[in-house]
């Protein structure tokens, strides 16, 4: 059905049992390595997705590398899910959220979804998240990304901060991946941003650029 690689950070008995019987229906592949930050960057796949297990979305979530966040499909499964909590990982960039409890299918269902394009959390979280972004106003890093680049340019940041990896922004804008790194080095000259975390935490959260 999909072609990809899905990874998690707990590589326990029953998460391992989980990722197996969910890669099997997808067609997708199963990453054991131990080390998640490096198999992650090196991962080849166009379609990469990495499944979080939390016992408490607000602490998790400071645990996580920031540099896995700035590419492929992230889904949270969680204990317990507020709509507090799926609005904090919205905000991080998470395509999805799926109660620990939920039946397998539900899990088949969502990463389906998310490599659609779709995201999945429920009504409240999503209206709540979208009203209270229309009421922030611009902060001067955001304003400086605006204002700064140029057309094109836009168009790669925004592809890029709503998760899309070089290769899928390069295949999505019908353009070679050497002509996206030009693009990304011009916007991190313009508004003096180091790197893709920093440009993610400007972009999304508002962050004010030095």
């Amino acid at each position: 059905m999909f072609d990809g690689e899905i990874f998690t950070p707990k590589l326990t008995e029953n998460n391992l049992l989980l990722l197996k019987s969910t890669a099997g229906f997808l067609n997708l592949k199963v990453n054991q390595s131990k080390n998640l930050v490096t198999a992650w960057s090196n991962c080849q796949e166009k379609q990469k997705i990495l499944l979080h297990f939390m016992s408490s979305v607000s602490n998790d979530i400071q645990s996580i590398e920031k540099s896995l966040l700035s590419d492929g499909f992230h889904i949270a499964i969680c204990n317990k899910l507020s709509i507090e909590d799926e609005v904090s990982l919205i905000k991080l960039g998470f395509r999805a959220s799926v109660p620990s409890d939920a039946p397998a299918h539900l899990l088949l269902e969502t990463i389906s979804k998310i490599l659609k394009g779709n995201l999945y959390f429920s009504n409240e979280a999503l209206s709540k998240f979208i009203l209270n972004y229309q009421k922030q106003t611009l902060s001067e890093g955001q304003v400086l990304l605006i204002t700064s680049t140029t057309k094109k340019e836009k168009e790669v940041l925004s592809l890029v901060c709503n998760g899309f990896s070089n290769e899928q922004v390069a295949h999505q804008l019908n353009v070679s991946i050497n002509t996206i790194k030009m693009h990304m080095q011009n916007i991190y000259k313009k508004t003096n941003i180091r790197n893709r975390s920093h440009l993610l935490l400007a972009y999304n959260q508002g962050m004010e650029i030095n």
